[in-house]
């Protein structure tokens, strides 16, 4: 749809629109309303949809405005869980958030048409159109070859969370960032220090309150408005010199400006950014493509529990359904891609690793097979209650944790089973075998009940067996990860805790060389394993890097008919010793 500078919603002069007391405009004007629909932007409005009387919102993007057949397109995003039904028996009314409120009512909706997870709707023009009227907050669009980093501080000591302006005024501002980093922002947080920095090294700092997260349609990121703190009259002629010289810029790049406009130092950055010649993971494959469509569901499925919303039980299905059909497909490229995902946050890395190697396991056994599907949905699941507890007594999954924290972190399975539990969701009898029994132990060691053997089903000792190596093979807070053989001999030394016939079953699967493990040759030189033979020996690796020159960064593939070149394979190698 066009995009169009939109005025003042209540800036016409007309006697169509009355203030009540509460300091809400209502309009009734219907060319008015008209024209504040058409100036509608995705990048400047976080738009909505509410039906009925339902308590959750739905993320929307407005397609186009027909003012000839006085018709609306609309598409509802991320609304699996919404029924066509439901439309039939409401209507709906269109929300638009900036510095002002705008919520267009009175749409009937004609007709509904679903596209994969959207909702597409045709329907009326609204009939009236009510918005909290406040002056003097323009919202200015950045464009997107404007970079301004903004640093988002929620906990005091932890590493703030990095995000793109993508617009401001005088009231607040829209950033983006993936959804992976959004688990701790719900309507309402308090964001102590928000730190904008601009192109020229200039800082403007100030605190905010989270006012939506909105997923941003087709990505893996998310649009996330903040309504900033009172500000004090120095950070008030600042943020006026930002938002005017921000119009200034993008007048000027939109080649609008006046024949004497230049460039604004705030927007001039100095060119000393030097490329990185390292490459630490394979690029982007199909397989690779494919999990991350699957991160962007599960990160859309923890936003709803932690939210309120509706779950997208449907998000949860089509995940584990295709972690499965790529497992059938090629499950080399499956776990070697398994180990690519190193910009998602841990327990997310931790849950995929899990259901894969389940799914694995329980494909191989014929006993097993008919129930991997219901596996593979508890064990992406398993861990998404370690995220429901970050606050500010728990800041940090990934950083060192005191005792206290690690006794609070062992409430994340009755926190999941909980909060599933209030949302609804139709828990299976496996389901809540593996999510509840994963983190026990065969002598009663384990949490959070601390049952025994013969409490605990086979699939369940199995699943532990699969949880604790993948743990152990990845970093944590207080250590390094360990080797794929220094975990299996951790298990295979307390055969009190760990069921050994399902440790020696994972062994024969994935052997002494997993993909995707780092590997040494006797010339120096480092490698991802990306293929094995049927005795578990790497048969194909990505070559990245040579320990005999300190500059000496490769990305070449490899197979065993050429691996006369690298030397000899002495053995596995760990990554964060060689800052990979």
């Amino acid at each position: 749809m066009e995009t169009v500078v939109s005025e003042s919603v209540t800036g016409n002069g007309s006697g169509s629109s009355a203030q009540s007391d509460t300091g809400h405009v209502q309009i009734v004007d219907q060319a008015h309303i008209a024209r504040v629909l058409v100036g509608l932007d995705d990048r400047r409005h976080a738009l909505t949809v509410a039906i009925g009387d339902q308590a959750t919102d739905y993320p929307a993007h407005l397609e186009a405005v027909s003012l000839e057949n006085e018709e609306l397109l609309l598409t509802i995003t991320d609304a699996g869980s919404l029924s066509p039904t439901t439309l039939d028996q409401h209507g709906i009314i269109l929300k638009a958030e900036n510095d002002q409120q705008l919520s267009f009512e009175r749409i009937e909706v004609h007709r509904s048409e679903r596209a994969g997870e959207a909702l597409k709707l045709w329907g009326a023009l609204p009939g009236r159109l009510t918005t909290a009227a406040r002056r003097g907050h323009t919202r200015i669009a950045l464009r997107r070859d404007m970079s301004v980093e903004a640093a988002l501080t929620l906990f005091e000591g932890q590493p703030p969370l990095a995000s793109t302006l993508r617009d401001i005024s005088g009231g607040g501002c829209l950033v983006q960032l993936p959804l992976a980093e959004c688990v701790p922002l719900i309507e309402g947080t308090l964001v102590p220090h928000v730190t904008l920095t601009f192109p020229n090294g200039e800082r403007f700092s100030i605190g905010a309150s989270v006012r939506h997260v909105t997923p941003v349609v087709d990505t893996h990121d998310a649009a996330v408005g903040l309504a900033f703190e009172p500000l004090d009259l120095g950070h008030q002629q600042q943020l006026m010199d930002i938002v005017s010289t921000t119009q200034r810029e993008i007048a000027w790049r939109s080649g609008e400006g006046s024949r004497l406009a230049s460039p604004s130092a705030l927007y001039t950055a100095p060119d000393t950014r030097k490329r990185s010649r390292r490459q630490k993971r394979l690029r982007s494959t199909p397989v690779v493509a494919s999990l991350k469509k699957i991160t962007r569901d599960l990160h859309l499925f923890l936003l709803a529990l932690q939210s309120g919303q509706p779950l997208p039980i449907e998000r949860l299905e089509r995940s584990a359904n295709r972690l499965i059909k790529l497992h059938g497909e090629d499950r080399q490229a499956l776990f070697y891609g398994l180990t690519c995902l190193t910009h998602e946050p841990g327990w997310l890395q931790h849950s995929l690793g899990v259901a894969g190697k389940l799914a694995d396991l329980m494909l191989a056994e014929p006993s097993f097979a008919a129930h991997t599907h219901r596996a593979v949905r508890a064990a992406l699941m398993h861990d998404m209650g370690k995220a429901l507890l970050i606050d500010e007594n728990l800041p940090s999954l990934e950083s060192e944790m005191s005792e206290p924290q690690r006794q609070r972190l062992q409430a994340h399975v009755t926190v999941l089973m909980s909060a599933l539990s209030k949302a609804n969701y139709p828990f299976e009898a496996l389901e809540r075998d593996i999510i509840g029994a994963i983190n026990e132990r065969l002598d009663g060691s384990g949490y959070p009940r601390g049952v025994e053997e013969q409490a605990l089903s086979p699939i369940a000792r199995m699943a532990a067996v699969i949880d604790v190596i993948d743990a152990m093979t990845r970093a944590r807070g207080d250590r390094p990860p360990l080797s794929a053989v220094q975990a299996y001999r951790y298990l295979y030394n307390r055969p009190a805790r760990f069921d050994q016939h399902w440790v020696t079953r994972y062994v024969q699967r994935h052997g002494f060389y997993p993909l995707g493990s780092l590997v040494e040759f006797s010339n120096g030189y480092l490698a991802w394993v990306l293929g094995v033979d049927e005795r578990g020996q790497p048969n194909r690796v990505r070559v990245i890097r040579n320990l005999r020159w300190d500059d000496a960064f490769y990305d070449d593939e490899v197979g065993r008919l050429d691996f006369e070149q690298l030397g000899r394979l002495t053995g596995a190698a760990l990554p964060h010793l060689h800052d990979l």
